[in-house]
């Protein structure tokens, strides 16, 4: 005797193809959430600049410049540098944060005080605006902490890479 067994293959052909197209379309959307942060991650906490920036702090605060910075910010609410404008009059100071910002490819950045006002920065750059944005809704402005942050480095690099570091 011969079995008549197409209408079963049939419906296990479509059983297998469902879990398979079920399992798939969950692999994409876990990798498409994973895609998502990292590409957030790679473009809003640029690791170059995050360095860049505390390198010219640490140099700002060894030679006795940043308080001339921090009475600035607290004059103006925010100091902005660029290749072009660095407001110090030294030279050596001038060029060494000039150096840097070349190195690192930054394009501008802004020294301002650390608290819910980032957005009051008119930047002119949508990107940038859209990190301000970002960094208001997501920085922790808690006093839970055994010290508070006080002001706040945010950069721009020329390929659109952000960062920010908190002072104290």
């Amino acid at each position: 005797m011969i079995k008549n067994n197409k209408g079963f293959m049939l419906a296990e052909v479509v059983i297998v193809s469902a879990i398979l197209i079920t399992t798939l379309v969950s692999l994409y959307a876990g990798f498409a959430r994973v895609y998502a942060a990292h590409k957030e991650r790679s473009s809003y906490f640029d690791i170059d600049s995050i360095y860049a920036l505390k390198e010219i702090e640490n140099f700002l605060i060894d030679n006795g410049v940043f308080n001339e910075v921090i009475e600035e910010v607290n004059n103006n609410e925010y100091v902005y540098y660029s290749e072009n404008n660095i407001f110090n009059e030294n030279s050596y100071i001038k060029a060494y944060i000039e150096t840097i910002m070349k190195n690192y490819n930054i394009e501008y950045f802004y020294v301002t005080r650390y608290s819910r006002n980032l957005t009051d920065i008119e930047s002119g750059d949508a990107g940038f605006d859209d990190f301000l944005i970002y960094l208001e809704k997501n920085l922790d402005y808690s006093e839970n902490y055994d010290y508070s942050y006080k002001y706040i480095f945010v950069s721009k690099t020329k390929d659109s890479r952000f960062a920010y570091l908190r002072v104290i």
